[in-house]
């Protein structure tokens, strides 16, 4: 048995509900006294030129958005910094991966640099309320 891709069945889906209501909407012109194939072409090229634009439009609001998330990746994950030879301002973005060696090329001297970056951890710690040199409690 051949199985049939999603896309396929897809496609045949929307084809199909094209055209039922591009038949209904023809035979209810043709009850009117309307040309039959007249009305069957209109609705359905009516159909196909609305559900373009409706799919360009979401298309593009999808692509907006995925463009403004990763923009927002990069904008976290970006940096000032020198360039170990010529001391110069480089913005250097980065994405952290297993890979320990992060390099960037100076805009200016056009050399390459290595990156470190070290994590320090420290503990969550609560104020305590000590009182001041002068002696009066400090107040919340």
């Amino acid at each position: 048995m051949i199985k049939i891709d999603n896309t396929f069945k897809n496609l045949f889906k929307s084809t199909l509900m094209v055209v039922l209501i591009s038949t209904m909407c023809a035979f209810g012109g043709f009850l009117f006294g309307l040309n039959f194939y007249g009305i069957f072409f209109i609705v359905f090229s009516l159909q196909y030129i609305l559900f373009f634009c409706i799919s360009q439009i979401t298309k593009s609001a999808f692509v907006e958005k995925t463009k403004q998330k990763e923009l927002d990746k990069l904008e976290s994950l970006s940096t000032i910094l020198n360039c170990a030879y010529c001391n110069k301002n480089n913005i250097m973005i980065f994405t952290p991966n297993d890979n320990n060696r992060i390099e960037f090329k100076c805009d200016h001297c056009e050399k390459s640099n290595v990156v470190t970056m070290q994590f320090l951890v420290a503990r969550v710690t609560d104020s305590i309320n000590l009182p001041t040199v002068t002696g009066i409690p400090l107040e919340n």
